[in-house]
């Protein structure tokens, strides 16, 4: 019996620990664009996995194209928002805001998505990648280089794992503004037609339906550094 307890007491350290949230992890997350310190339940479904970019004034929803018959996912701004970098089929693009033709930067083996650019270095890019055994971790993709930086976190700890599932869904938290998708429905000829739209909420103000997309979905939205424009994808008919 005391054994058992000299047992229990020797474990108990441990299970707290894997608890804790690393701090090395957090610390480096929280200096990257969109990144909640608070990361809560996801909202809304990711309905357009691909599709082409597009662009929208904050306070004037009136969306405008960038792209046109793409697959591109995962669109976030550039330090400056002259840009918007995505992925499309495995490749690193760069899109022009002006609606200049998009540009492969390079190709970005195992990166599942981008989150957000860092506030200390506009060449790091915060991403998510998966392993040769499929598990998720973040890194710092280098854009200049593109070299891929792992960004260690404890497996064990629930915050870190929390973390994650923030990074891989689609609200993003700048400062007291949030941009989310959520699940809209309409009634068509053939019953009801579901689909998400972009919304924006700034402090205490209503949210704003950013796309209206009246049964086609719009997802993943981003926000510029100036908070006047939001990117997003919007899927097809």
């Amino acid at each position: 019996m005391k054994k058992l307890l000299l047992v229990v007491l020797w474990l108990l350290p441990l299970a707290a620990q894997s608890q804790k949230k690393t701090e090395s992890f957090w610390s480096k997350l929280l200096r990257v664009a969109g990144v909640s310190a608070t990361p809560a339940s996801l909202r809304g479904e990711d309905r357009a996995a691909s599709g082409d970019i597009w662009l929208v004034v904050a306070q004037k929803p009136t969306p405008q194209r960038l792209t046109r018959g793409g697959e591109y996912a995962s669109p976030v701004f550039d330090s400056l928002g002259q840009s918007v970098l995505a992925l499309s089929g495995g490749d690193l693009y760069r899109v022009p805001v002006s609606g200049e033709a998009p540009v492969k930067l390079r190709a970005l083996k195992g990166v599942t998505k981008l989150v957000g650019v860092s506030h200390d270095d506009p060449d790091q890019l915060l991403v998510l990648a998966q392993d040769a055994q499929g598990l998720r971790f973040a890194a710092m993709l280098s854009l200049q280089a593109g070299t891929l930086t792992r960004i260690p976190h404890n497996p064990l700890s629930n915050e870190d794992q929390v973390m994650l599932a923030h990074l891989a869904g689609w609200e993003r938290v700048y400062g007291d503004t949030h941009v989310y998708t959520e699940k809209n429905e309409k009634e068509g000829a053939v019953g009801t037609i579901e689909f998400t739209d972009v919304y924006l909420k700034r402090g205490n103000d209503p949210p704003i339906n950013l796309t209206n997309g009246n049964g086609v979905s719009s997802s993943q939205p981003s926000l510029s550094a100036d908070g006047e424009w939001v990117v997003f994808i919007r899927g097809r008919r």
